[in-house]
């Protein structure tokens, strides 16, 4: 199966809507993570929200499927996006 490329469809189509409802929820929230993987997705173009958005919808499924397998409620301290270090600049 080739994997690469757009959505399949498949799976249940409500789910799949009301995932990327909650995804654009969180991408106009600021300071959240699913706003910096928004973001970070969407590398600062207005063409690739749309593909973002979807994407930032299955990593809010994975990160559901996270909390019931390890059966623990959300914990804003794991969720907080790490702190990357400056990269330092050589001119």
């Amino acid at each position: 199966m080739n994997r690469l490329g757009r959505i399949t469809g498949q799976g249940p189509g409500l789910l799949r809507r009301v995932l990327v409802q909650a995804a654009w929820g969180l991408a106009r929230r600021e300071g959240t993570r699913g706003k910096d993987v928004f973001d970070r997705l969407c590398h600062g173009q207005c063409t690739r929200r749309k593909q973002a958005a979807v994407a930032l919808a299955r990593k809010i499924l994975v990160w559901c499927w996270a909390m019931l397998r390890d059966e623990r409620e959300w914990d804003d301290s794991i969720a907080a996006p790490a702190a990357l270090p400056e990269m330092a600049t050589t001119g």
